[in-house]
């Protein structure tokens, strides 16, 4: 990578970095995430906030309003979130919790939509972050309906990381996990991901009828553990009516 690749690649890092601090971050706290010195965080800092990109407030460092607006102007773009927020508007409406649209981009997830309930638990997702595929809800259902050479192959990019006590960390236990998902047609996260946040997800498919996304209800673990089997079928059949709207035949 040549010296201005290099540069312009370190503004989006500093970017998505502050991205994934909901309540902001000091810059030096920032540039020790990035392992980056501080006077060159510090100059690129001031440039993007200068830009609108990032916001300085209290000595914290969130996004700014042209970043959200290019957020914004993304998700309207998307076909898939066009397509299927009415459906996770309706779905959040129903059980009352925060409803999540993820779609697969090389070994992550990433957040395309969100709706937030009337019963909504603090998380850390936002739309346009990542996370990962073997400890997130949605992460886990679009890997157990992976045709079986991209799964396998997935599968050996893993590098597990114990998020919470409730984390899958080998990867036999995650093979019987998607064998489990697959039989049952929807995946629970129980915990596994977020301390507290309990999830259950569902497939999408597109018109070649091979998923594409997930949606997941996520909320409190000290409600939805009890409410499983209703859930499943609300965020099911949502998820079926997001299919169809795709073209897919599957459900």
């Amino acid at each position: 990578m040549k010296n201005g690749e290099k540069s312009l690649s370190k503004v989006f890092d500093v970017i998505e970095a502050a991205g994934r601090h909901p309540e902001g971050v000091a810059a030096k706290t920032l540039a020790t995430e990035l392992g980056m010195p501080e006077s060159t965080l510090f100059r690129m800092a001031k440039f993007l906030v200068e830009r609108g990109y990032l916001r300085r407030s209290a000595g914290r460092l969130t996004l700014g309003a042209a970043a959200l607006r290019l957020g914004a102007l993304a998700q309207r773009q998307n076909p898939l979130a066009r397509v299927a927020h009415p459906a996770l508007a309706a779905l959040s409406e129903r059980t009352g919790e925060t409803v999540h649209l993820a779609e697969l981009q090389g070994d992550h997830i990433v957040y395309v939509d969100k709706v937030e309930g009337s019963r909504s638990v603090r998380m850390a997702s936002l739309v346009g972050s990542a996370g990962p595929l073997y400890c997130t809800g949605v992460g886990k259902v679009i890997l157990a309906f992976l045709p079986e050479p991209k799964q396998v192959r997935l599968l050996e990019t893993i590098r597990f990381e114990p998020f919470t006590p409730a984390t899958i960390t080998a990867a036999e236990a995650l093979r019987r996990e998607l064998e489990k998902i697959r039989r049952a047609g929807y995946a629970v996260d129980d915990c596994e991901h977020e301390r507290g946040v309990f999830c259950v997800a569902a497939p999408v498919f597109h018109a070649a009828d091979e998923v594409c996304a997930g949606i997941s209800v996520s909320g409190s673990e000290l409600y939805l553990r009890d409410h499983v089997d209703e859930l499943a079928r609300e965020v099911v059949a949502a998820a079926c009516a997001i299919s169809a709207g795709l073209g897919g035949s599957v459900c």
